[in-house]
């Protein structure tokens, strides 16, 4: 199930994993824009009516700040957008931890979450990462699971989860 919209909104702090998102978005036969577009797909100024993948590390986000990874109130004021966006469904984001990441990605998600998450999208994640990492992968993973939290084994599988989960509600809608 997602929230209120069919939309999904993703926000990555690697650029590779949001590639990959729009990879399998547009795969699964999607439309998809972003603001670091891989071939095949249009950049955020032009008209594309679907999903909307944002890659944090790029320029717009990251000039004159710390990269995302280790920084991740970058993705604050997004988060808070997509969540009370009626048109989205699905937000999508991935969690990297390891050495030179912040302390506690998970946590910081988490708590930049609104209070009531009454008819908000579904957030669907992944963690990349280890057992050896500081963090700890399965503690990054429990604390959003904690949170409610779809966790997925890895960044294609959380795009592929939140596919899954807009096909069905748009099945359920029909």
């Amino acid at each position: 199930p997602v929230g209120q919209g069919l939309r999904l909104r993703g926000l990555f702090s690697g650029g590779t994993l949001c590639a990959e998102a729009q990879v399998i978005l547009r795969a699964a036969g999607d439309k998809v824009a972003s603001n670091a577009p891989v071939p095949g797909v249009p950049g955020l100024d032009e008209n594309h009516g679907g999903h909307i993948v944002i890659d944090l590390e790029a320029d717009e986000y990251t000039r004159g700040k710390p990269h995302p990874m280790i920084d991740p109130t970058v993705r604050d004021a997004a988060i808070l957008e997509a969540m009370s966006d009626p048109a989205i469904g699905i937000v999508l984001v991935d969690i990297v931890i390891g050495f030179g990441a912040h302390e506690d990605p998970a946590g910081h998600l988490v708590n930049s979450l609104p209070e009531d998450r009454t008819n908000t999208p579904v957030i669907i994640a992944s963690v990349t990462g280890t057992e050896d990492d500081p963090q700890i992968l399965s503690v990054q993973t429990e604390k959003l699971r904690q949170a409610g939290v779809i966790v997925a084994p890895s960044n294609a599988d959380a795009a592929s989860v939140a596919v899954a989960c807009l096909r069905a509600s748009e099945q359920r809608r029909e």
